[in-house]
């Protein structure tokens, strides 16, 4: 997402790093990955490509509208990969 775009080549590396997650973790964290943050990635990879032919017009700026609130939505994870992330990364005597 540094780029603000979900390239082909970075939802696929995302995908093979986050395949043993269900095992290393939890099915909830697996969920999370494949059900949450590779669909949402999906989507927007699909909004850039119908973005590219729109003329100027409603349906583009739907389409702007639509890749905005992926993105945002993707900055908010950071909180939310926290608070999955920190029962995993308790240190206890």
């Amino acid at each position: 997402m540094t780029s603000g775009k979900a390239k082909d080549e970075e939802v696929y590396k995302f995908m093979a790093a986050t395949r043993e997650a269900k095992w290393l973790l939890n099915s909830s964290i697996d969920e999370y990955f494949e059900k949450q943050l590779y669909h949402k990635a999906v989507n927007l990879q699909t909004l850039a490509a119908e973005l590219e032919g729109l003329p100027v017009g409603e349906e583009r700026t739907i389409n702007v509208h639509s890749q905005a609130a992926l993105k945002k939505w993707f900055m908010a994870q950071y909180e939310v990969l926290d608070e999955k992330f920190s029962p995993f990364l308790q240190l206890q005597h």
